[in-house]
């Protein structure tokens, strides 16, 4: 889909009694463009978290005697504007390390082995401290690992000058555009409060949470299976 499908639902839907940025009730444009895509990038976000929507992999080059390693494009081998003296992860110009990590799923040696992950009984298991760090245990003597991870959406931006939001894709699947709204609609309208004894935006949030449970019970989000690929990286095939 485009930013502008978005657009034009949130118009004909939850904004179509909300004025922003001195323009018509349900309009969007120029005047509140920024603000708008604000709340769509957290949404995005909070759907890109609680559904496995994108799934991204890196290549990561193991140092001599380091066990830990940031998940950030500033360890990558192609961050020109990066001043870390040693990087790590193996990029290529043509495709970008984007810091869209999210959660590591699994982690991969070069001969094709599936390592455990958070694992205290395997003394052998690499582990997350945090969200964006792979710890490496020391005894590990491979090359390069490589890591398999949830990803987020990338950034909307409202670029300077030209700014068409109907050549702006959005990696959002239509089943899940409907919570969404919900998001940006709770989001926008939180600032509002009480209306009487309404509040908008707690009730667009329960929608929203209702929308997500609804996706969790239909399990849909990318497939967690494996793949040829995997087979292949495997040994199997």
């Amino acid at each position: 889909m485009k930013l502008q499908d978005i657009f034009d639902q949130l118009s004909a839907g939850e904004f179509s009694q909300l004025s922003m940025g001195g323009a018509p009730a349900g309009v969007i444009d120029d005047s509140n463009y920024g603000r708008v895509l604000n709340h769509v990038n957290l949404g995005l976000t909070a759907l890109f978290s609680r559904f496995t929507l994108k799934k991204g992999q890196l290549a990561l080059s193991l140092q001599p005697g380091q066990t830990h390693y940031k998940l950030t494009s500033a360890y990558a081998v192609n961050a020109r504007r990066s001043k870390e003296p040693v990087r790590y992860i193996l990029d290529t110009a043509a495709d970008p390390f984007m810091d869209d990590v999210i959660k590591v799923e699994q982690v991969w040696t070069d001969q094709g082995v599936e390592l455990g992950l958070n694992d205290a009984n395997d003394p052998m298991a690499v582990s997350t401290p945090s969200a964006l760090v792979l710890r490496v245990p020391e005894g590990l003597t491979f090359e390069t690992l490589t890591v398999d991870y949830r990803a987020t959406h990338p950034k909307l931006v409202v670029s300077m000058g030209y700014f068409d939001p109907t050549r702006i894709p959005v990696q959002l699947p239509q089943t899940h555009l409907e919570a969404l709204l919900f998001y940006v609609a709770s989001r926008v309208n939180n600032p509002i409060g009480m209306t009487g004894e309404f509040h908008a935006g707690n009730s667009y949030y329960a929608r929203y949470e209702q929308a997500c449970q609804w996706l969790e019970g239909k399990g849909l989000q990318v497939d967690q299976g494996g793949s040829n690929d995997r087979l292949r990286r495997n040994g199997w095939v």
